[in-house]
């Protein structure tokens, strides 16, 4: 092609077309945040075919990417599968043990993922920071790229081809999501409650289906005056069309907070136990990030945890929301 803005600079002579394998078997916000490395991929070889790896649960996930042309579902028989293939390259985005033993000896070229694991665990159990240098983990994957290409980009980039479903709600509405995996992740739900106890427009409130996130929501939309509970009731496609009819999101640290930014959504995140180091931090300049950075104990983990182990929780109790409380004056 003649337009620069896809011509190749790696020191191999690289085709256009390529068989191409990415591997990432969860969880949600990571499968969103490979979003910019499957983009680049197409922007430098546009005739390329991507498949990409996961688990089931996953699957629409990838599903949603323009980009990706079909998906594996990881299961005992995909070692053969991918044997059989023909690829010209694999990326291992998950890089663990699962993985490096499911595409060792294939006999095709493997680029893995640097993860940095154990400068996380010795930043959360020690508060020794190694990470000073830290690469956001949409950019490690965008990395492992410029091992294969050197042209390839390493800037974050939205997903606005990204498939969707419909809202199917009428009106301007703010989205809220109280959910999180971990308890140190999630925002108090009396205090979201204050927070937007008093807004004129309507809460569209989304969650998944299991016990605390339906609780949450439950008791959100019994103290709101208007509200519109969908938790348990949307697909991932759905949810990504109510985020991007939405005026604003008001989120934790989870994988709605990636799927905002791939739709260049304003945010709003209450971000907890866990650290911009660990590579999830926003990357958008109109995400706005509520944290308590004036605590020893913080970061205590490097994932999440079922309980506060200092039994204090000023990690999210102590939060300033002052950002957040200054725009929902204007809904």
């Amino acid at each position: 092609m003649n337009n620069p803005r896809f011509s190749i600079t790696a020191s191999d002579n690289l085709p256009e077309t390529l068989k191409i394998l990415a591997v990432r078997l969860s969880s949600l916000g990571d499968i969103i945040l490979t979003y910019p490395f499957v983009s680049e991929i197409k922007r430098l070889y546009p005739g390329s075919e991507i498949v990409f790896l996961t688990k089931e649960q996953y699957a629409e996930a990838a599903e949603m990417h323009p980009g990706i042309d079909k998906i594996l579902i990881y299961n005992a028989e995909s070692r053969k599968e991918i044997a059989g293939y023909g690829f010209d390259v694999i990326f291992d985005l998950h890089r663990n043990q699962r993985t490096l033993k499911l595409l060792s000896s294939l006999g095709t070229r493997v680029i893995r993922v640097r993860k940095d694991s154990v400068k996380k665990i010795v930043l959360a159990a020690f508060k020794v920071n190694l990470l000073k240098d830290y690469a956001p983990v949409y950019r490690r994957y965008l990395n492992a790229l410029k091992e294969y290409n050197s042209a390839a980009s390493d800037e974050y980039t939205e997903t606005p081809g990204l498939l969707s479903g419909e809202s199917g709600i009428n009106g301007s509405y703010i989205l809220v999501s109280p959910s999180s995996k971990h308890f140190t992740k999630r925002y108090p739900s009396e205090r979201l409650l204050n927070l937007v106890r008093n807004v004129r427009t309507t809460i569209v409130l989304t969650g998944d289906s299991n016990e605390t996130d339906v609780d949450v929501c439950s008791y959100l939309e019994k103290n709101l005056s208007k509200s519109v509970n969908l938790c348990g009731k949307t697909g991932l496609k759905e949810l990504a069309g109510l985020i991007r009819n939405a005026e604003l999101v008001i989120c934790n640290d989870s994988g709605v907070l990636h799927l905002a930014e791939t739709l260049g959504k304003k945010t709003f995140v209450f971000f907890g136990s866990t650290v911009k180091e660990f590579g999830f931090y926003p990357q958008l300049d109109t995400t706005v990030v509520m944290e308590n950075n004036n605590l020893e104990c913080r970061p205590c983990t490097h994932i999440g945890r079922s309980d506060c182990p200092k039994k204090h929780f000023r990690c999210m109790l102590d939060i300033d929301t002052t950002p957040l409380e200054t725009e929902l004056n204007n809904y």
